[in-house]
C-alpha cells in the first residue's frame, strides 16, 4: 500500500495548528520510516520555488503554515482529468500556482493551505532486493486560494461502498478468481478490520474508519494492477479488469481525501 505522505502531514499539521498535537509528533509521523524530510522554497531562503535552493528541516515549514494558514491545511490527490482541490491558474494568479499544480499532479499528492502549497518529491535509494531508503524533498509554493472540494466523509463512505459492490460484481462476472485467486481472496477479506491509519488523536472516528477501509482497498488495487504471473491474462482480460476497477480507484482516492481532511469530532 502506497503511503500518502501529504495526507499524514496535512492531518497532523492541522492538529498541531489546532493545539491538539505536538510539533515533534507532526514531524515524526510525516517522516515515518523515511530519511529526515527536507523542504525548499521557504520565505527568506535562497532559491525560487521549484528551483534548487537552501534546504531546511521539514519542521521549519510548520512555522510558515502557522503564519500563513493558521486555520489548517488540506491534502489534495489530483490525477489527470481530476484536478479538484488545486488552485486556479491563469491571469492574476500568484506566480507559484501553475508550478505548484504541475508538481502536485506529478506527485499525485500535495498539501494546500491559505496562499501556500507543499508538493513532495519522493526518491528511492538502494536496491529493491537489498537495503532501501527513501528521501523526501518538499517544495513550498505561494499559491492562490485553492478550489473548494466539499466532499464529506459520509458522501465518500457511500461512494466507496457502492464502488466496491460494483467492482466485486464486475470481477465476479469476469471470473477473476480463475486467473487472479489472490485478488479475489483480498476482495473477500476487505471488510476485516485493518491496521489503524496514521491519524492524530481525536480525529473524526468515522473518518478513521473510512481511511482504514480505503487503505485496505488500496492494497487490493496495487495487487490488481500487477501483471498476472505467467501471462495467464490476455490483453482483453487486462483491459476489462482495469475498466471494472476504475470507479473503485477513484472512490479510494476521494475517500482518502475526505478522511484526511475531516474535522476532529470534538470541533464539530
Amino acid at each position: 500500500m502506497s503511503r500518502v505522505r501529504s495526507g499524514v502531514l496535512a492531518a497532523w499539521a492541522s492538529a498541531w495548528l489546532a493545539g491538539e498535537a505536538a510539533y515533534d509528533d507532526v514531524v515524526a509521523h510525516a517522516t515515518g520510516r523515511d530519511e529526515p524530510h527536507r523542504v525548499v522554497g521557504l520565505p527568506g531562503a535562497d532559491g525560487l520555488p521549484g528551483e534548487p535552493g537552501a534546504e531546511a528541516p521539514l519542521g521549519w515549514a510548520l512555522t510558515v503554515l502557522r503564519e500563513r494558514s493558521p486555520d489548517g491545511v488540506r491534502v489534495v490527490l489530483p490525477v489527470p482529468g481530476d484536478p479538484r482541490g488545486l488552485p486556479p491558474g491563469g491571469p492574476g494568479a500568484p506566480a507559484g500556482s501553475a508550478a505548484f499544480a504541475a508538481a502536485a499532479m506529478a506527485a499525485g499528492e500535495a498539501v494546500v493551505g491559505r496562499g501556500i502549497g507543499l508538493a513532495p518529491t519522493v526518491t528511492e535509494h538502494g536496491s529493491p532486493l537489498g537495503s532501501k531508503t527513501i528521501s523526501v524533498r518538499w517544495t513550498l509554493y505561494p499559491i492562490g486560494e485553492p478550489t473548494p472540494d466539499p466532499l464529506t466523509v459520509a458522501e465518500a463512505e457511500h461512494d466507496l461502498t457502492e464502488a466496491l459492490r460494483t467492482a466485486a460484481t464486475a470481477l465476479t462476472a469476469l471470473e477473476v478468481a480463475s486467473w487472479r485467486p489472490e485478488l479475489a481472496g483480498e476482495l473477500a477479506r476487505v471488510r476485516r478490520k485493518p491496521a489503524a491509519p496514521d491519524l492524530p488523536p481525536g480525529h473524526d472516528a468515522r473518518a478513521v474508519r473510512l481511511l482504514a477501509q480505503a487503505d485496505r482497498l488500496s492494497t487490493v488495487l496495487d495487487l490488481a494492477a500487477a501483471d498476472d504471473p505467467g501471462g495467464a491474462v490476455t490483453s482483453q482480460d487486462a483491459r476489462d479488469r482495469s475498466e471494472a476497477l476504475r470507479p473503485l480507484i477513484t472512490a479510494v482516492r476521494r475517500g482518502r481525501c475526505a478522511a484526511y481532511n475531516a474535522v476532529p469530532s470534538r470541533h464539530r
